[in-house]
């Protein structure tokens, strides 16, 4: 009992160390209490094992926030360093060495996203059918489709010519779209841009300038 009285304090003590007076505290107070000491040794294995491991939530937008150096003060005080030399092979000559710079090394989790291009992907019937509010392909026309989360994926990665291509070039600018056909057709590829210079526009501004005006509301979006 008496250890788990101390593991149970060293716990909260150090979940409101991360994260001032956050809730996280009294999730965890309500957790323990609610095991029996069978249970809190199963836990406590799980947690040394790795197959269980101790988080906090930290909602966005809130008062209380985790913060950086407080995080390095606590690691100093655990004795855990974040820092490390890598031990690298290089994949030329297969001869591993030591960096002589210290990264830091921590654990994140990976989530998949549930979209993905290449499960929605399909051939194209034709080149010929195309959705008159939106100038997108459609129906035998339509080979895939971009999700909003994948688009994010793309900005997260500074593909900011990707995306230009796909939801402008590719996405219902008819204009712009036969003039990258041109140029792919007569030299074999086409900058971005240099086409984005030419002030084509998706048809769907267009449709949402009219659907504007039509409530009498007026805009520039087709200016």
């Amino acid at each position: 009992m008496g250890n788990r009285k101390a593991a149970t304090e060293f716990i909260l003590k150090y979940i409101d160390k991360l994260l001032p007076g956050s809730p996280n505290r009294a999730r965890y107070e309500e957790m323990f209490a609610a095991m029996s000491d069978r249970q809190f040794d199963q836990f406590m294995q799980q947690l040394e094992s790795g197959e269980a491991n101790l988080s906090i939530i930290s909602p966005n937008l809130t008062k209380d926030r985790l913060d950086l150096e407080r995080n390095l003060k606590i690691a100093k005080e655990l004795n855990h360093e974040f820092f490390q030399r890598l031990v690298l092979t290089d994949p030329t000559t297969g001869m591993t060495y030591l960096t002589p710079i210290r990264y830091m090394v921590v654990d994140l989790p990976v989530r998949r996203q549930v979209q993905l291009l290449q499960k929605k992907v399909s051939i194209p019937e034709n080149n010929k059918h195309v959705d008159d509010l939106s100038g997108q392909a459609t129906g035998a026309s339509k080979g895939s489709k971009i999700s909003f989360p994948e688009l994010q994926v793309l900005f997260a990665q500074n593909l900011d010519y990707t995306i230009t291509e796909l939801i402008k070039f590719r996405g219902g600018d008819a204009k712009g779209f036969n003039a990258m056909n041109r140029s792919i057709y007569e030299t074999g590829g086409a900058s971005i841009e240099h086409l984005g210079q030419a002030g084509t526009k998706v048809k769907s501004v267009t449709t949402l300038s009219t659907l504007l005006k039509a409530m009498h509301l007026d805009n520039t979006l087709d200016k």
